[in-house]
């Protein structure tokens, strides 16, 4: 069974989308194939896979290693979310995954819209989720700091 993607409309010629997937969970190798299918070539993922990847990169999702200390990992994310933009730039289908509800998969692609060009609340607007919240505030600081 293919795991369900929120393909998000972007300005191409690649494509952006975000997943849930279980963070407890390994990706079994049917799921894997399902995503190289539809096309997927890119999967950051908060989820080691396993050691056949059916041919899509898996870029692990920054985790801060140390609890109460998010700076290392903010930098990571802002870091990983222009080579995002930069894949979707070179046509490639990018998806973004995190666990259900915690929110990090929808930020990691609003970011990468902003850098894409996309207005941020357009951004906030293309991504939403039923239950996903970003604050608006942060990501026009985002964006003037880094466009």
């Amino acid at each position: 069974m293919a795991p369900a993607l929120h393909v998000i409309a972007g300005p191409g010629p690649g494509q952006l989308a975000t997943m849930a997937h279980p963070a407890d969970e390994p990706w079994s190798p049917p799921e894997l194939i399902a995503l190289a299918k539809a096309g997927v070539q890119v999967l950051v993922s908060t989820t080691e896979p396993g050691p056949d990847t059916a041919g899509i990169e898996v870029v692990p999702f920054p985790a801060s290693e140390q609890p109460g200390q998010p700076a290392p990992e903010a930098k990571q994310v802002v870091a990983l979310a222009i080579r995002l933009a930069r894949d979707v730039r070179a046509g490639r289908f990018v998806v973004t995954q995190a666990a259900v509800d915690n929110g990090r998969s929808t930020l990691l692609a609003t970011m990468t819209l902003a850098l894409l060009g996309i207005r941020p609340g357009e951004a906030l607007r293309r991504t939403a989720e039923p239950g996903s919240e970003i604050a608006p505030d942060w990501l026009h600081d985002f964006v003037a700091t880094n466009s």
